[in-house]
């Protein structure tokens, strides 16, 4: 009786889900210069498909920088990550402020755990937005051994909270 009740929840939660999201299309904007331009854009956020690969790009710079432990590299890449984020995402701008200002490596990979959940939650409420795969990967030896999630646009692994200690620990979760 439950589980037929839990399946006609899901059923009504995702053809509501589906039909909400139907009537989205691209939407057309004008620049300073008159010329048209199509933009798509997510129901959740508003962010556009432009704006988002620019927190991709910044965010994957920062992964990068982590798999080489190089603290500089990182920061600089948060900058442009903080540089890059739209209106409304206090926590990734928070995030991204203060690993900018972060001189630890290991403080750098804690904070980028978290960077990296509000990162994937961006990007599966965003989907239509984003461009390519994205690879959700998984190490669960990160952090003690309560294991950690990252971003990454290439399927293989490389690991940014061991660096080359443990370079390829970890697998694919999901692919977005």
């Amino acid at each position: 009786m439950k589980s037929t009740i839990l399946k006609s929840s899901l059923f009504i939660l995702l053809a509501t889900f589906v039909i909400a999201c139907a009537g989205k299309k691209e939407e057309k904007t004008a620049d300073s210069s008159t010329e048209t331009t199509t933009e798509v854009k997510s129901s959740e956020s508003g962010i556009s498909q432009e704006k988002l690969q620019g927190m991709l790009t910044a965010y994957f710079s920062i992964k990068d920088a982590l798999v080489e432990t190089d603290a500089s590299k990182a920061k600089s890449a948060a900058a442009s990550l903080l540089s890059s984020v739209g209106g409304g995402m206090t926590e990734i701008k928070s995030l991204a402020s203060s690993m900018s200002k972060e001189e630890d490596v290991e403080a750098l990979r804690g904070k980028f755990d978290t960077l990296s959940q509000e990162m994937y939650t961006l990007v599966k409420d965003n989907k239509e937005a984003k461009e390519g795969t994205i690879y959700k990967q998984f190490c669960p030896m990160a952090f003690n051994n309560k294991g950690a999630f990252w971003l990454s646009k290439e399927e293989q692994v490389k690991n940014p909270y061991f660096g080359d200690k443990m370079l390829t620990c970890g697998k694919v979760k999901e692919e977005l």
